[in-house]
């Protein structure tokens, strides 16, 4: 079983295509460079409130990000049930 992509990394993609630097774009989203930092490097979820102001800057939106998130997180326990 394929472990699904995390939201983090289709941010990472994005911000990198626009040529923003995280620091940029962490201001223009409202939120510490920090936390837009774990975000693009899988170290924390994507919450709803990112989810919809990056939805708010036309990147996505929001369901389909909390849907990647979904997946991402489901994926280890459908692991533990298919080895069990």
């Amino acid at each position: 079983m394929i472990t699904p992509t995390h939201p983090g990394e289709s941010v990472r993609e994005c911000i990198i295509e626009s040529g923003w630097t995280i620091t940029e774009r962490a201001e223009r989203l409202g939120i510490t460079r920090n936390a837009l930092s774990c975000l693009l490097n899988g170290r924390t979820g994507m919450s709803p409130s990112v989810a919809l102001r990056l939805e708010s800057l036309g990147w996505s939106n929001a369901e389909f990000l909390m849907l990647l998130q979904s997946n991402y997180d489901l994926a280890p326990e459908r692991r533990k049930r298919a080895v069990a």
